[in-house]
């Protein structure tokens, strides 16, 4: 499992210095490879190398690749539909041979146009528990009073629990996340902070000028941060209880919701993403399901119908059983989760008969 440090470094003119000329060099190689419409490494590099060695003369080697690799990763991702564009003080990317990160004895030593440089920082006491994992990459950031390295680290993944014992958790509009053991994370408070940013943003983007412009930057940035620390708190609630498995829906569709302006937008992907990466911490497993019938299926009988719904309230035309709906839906993806409907549907290869 990986994660990510964040270290802050003092402010130096070298680490400017190299900051400029590697975004420069990432920058050519992004021209050349969106007129030849190429992102191919090998190819990249053959065309671009011995001009970038010429033209940036101080900048390392090992840095002139980290720099094509950015670029062969932009050009990639964009697929020449736009131009990709570097920042002139965008992220650096660092490697194993363009750095050297001690966390336990607290410096670093960077690759630069000025030579190897060492640069000391205090690792805070939240990231103490990853000092002794394998240092991977990192990447260079340039703020405005400080630079700041992110660096990755990996650890094996740690033993998964043996048992068995499953968890449905149905997340939605009216109920952010309801979990089969007949709990409950309301959407009430949320909506009512989403609401005010709503009615901020609408109020903000009248004006018009671009003094406002940056008032909505930064409510963007504050929204932002509410909704990431609002899904680190559900996630950490969940796994909080006593079960080996958690059984989710896959929802991506959710976030075009039209019944809910307020929540519509909520980053249910981000939700599953923290779940998952913190589930593989503690050793308990993360199974997503087909969402399809898990509303309208009875949790008692099995019985399913549309009809079975109405609003909030399930009631089954079969049996008679009532309840939640969101929860008799989350006993529904606990159950389908031990069943083939936990395999979401793939295109499946053509074979000869």
């Amino acid at each position: 499992m990986y994660r990510t440090i964040k270290i802050k470094l003092d402010k130096s003119n070298e680490l400017i210095q190299t900051a400029r000329l590697w975004n420069a060099a990432c920058q050519d190689v992004i021209d050349y490879g969106f007129v030849a419409h190429d992102y191919n490494k090998t190819r990249l590099n053959k065309a671009t190398y011995k001009d970038l060695r010429e033209k940036y003369s101080t900048l390392p080697s090992a840095l002139l690749q980290t720099a094509r690799d950015q670029a062969s990763d932009m050009l990639k991702r964009l697929k020449y539909e736009t131009k990709p564009f570097k920042h002139p003080f965008g992220a650096v990317r660092f490697d194993v041979r363009t750095m050297k990160v001690f966390l336990e004895s607290g410096y670093c030593k960077l690759t630069t146009v000025f030579g190897r440089l060492r640069y000391d920082f205090q690792l805070a006491d939240y990231y103490q528990k990853y000092a002794t994992w394998k240092v991977m990459n990192a990447q260079l950031k340039i703020a405005k009073n400080a630079c700041y390295l992110n660096v990755q680290v990996e650890q094996p993944d740690p033993e998964t629990i043996a048992g068995d014992k499953r968890i449905g958790v149905d997340l939605g509009i009216n109920n952010i996340a309801v979990c089969s053991d007949n709990t409950f994370w309301k959407s009430g408070p949320v909506k009512t902070v989403k609401g005010k940013y709503q009615y901020l943003r609408s109020k903000i983007q009248s004006i018009g000028t671009r003094s406002a412009k940056r008032k909505l930057q930064t409510l963007s940035g504050r929204e932002r941060r509410f909704q990431k620390d609002m899904n680190h708190q559900i996630a950490n609630w969940i796994l909080s209880k006593s079960y080996d498995t958690i059984a989710l829906e896959d929802l991506t569709y959710i976030r075009n919701s039209k019944k809910n302006k307020k929540l519509g937008k909520w980053s249910f992907a981000e939700l599953r993403s923290i779940i998952e990466y913190k589930a593989i911490a503690i050793g308990k497993k993360v199974v997503a399901i087909d969402p399809r019938y898990t509303s309208r299926t009875c949790s008692k009988c099995g019985f399913q119908k549309k009809e079975n719904r109405n609003g909030r309230t399930f009631k089954c035309k079969n049996c008679g059983f009532q309840i939640d709906a969101d929860l008799n839906a989350s006993r529904n993806i606990a159950t389908f989760s031990r069943t083939d409907r936990s395999r979401l549907p793939v295109n499946q290869p053509i074979v000869a008969g």
